[in-house]
């Protein structure tokens, strides 16, 4: 488990996810990764099928507003309208309960 990372322009001030080399708001290339912590879960779905491969166990995915502005697509452990913390497994973003509150 570590840590998600997402882009931010310096010149617009946009964040998103995943990272990028320009900024696809105002096209400027002064891009730096920065750490995200948490946010709040905007939305949420279950993908039962994917093109190409067998899907075993239905995914929960959804949209989480970070903390700071920006969102992004994350596996969700959580529903619409609680805190998450967020980090990357196996390559993903994950979403899980923040129970630090």
């Amino acid at each position: 488990m570590s840590a998600l990372c997402v882009s931010a322009c310096r010149v617009c001030s946009w964040r998103g996810f995943p990272e990028r080399l320009w900024c696809p708001a105002c096209g400027g290339d002064e891009i730096a990764s920065v750490p995200v912590e948490s946010g709040v879960v905007e939305d949420a779905t279950v993908m039962r099928r994917a093109p190409g491969r067998t899907v075993t166990d239905p995914v929960r995915l959804g949209t989480v507003g970070l903390d700071g502005g920006g969102r992004v697509i994350a596996r969700l452990e959580a529903d619409p309208g609680e805190r998450v913390l967020l980090s990357v497994e196996n390559g993903a973003p994950v979403a899980r309960l923040d129970s630090r509150r």
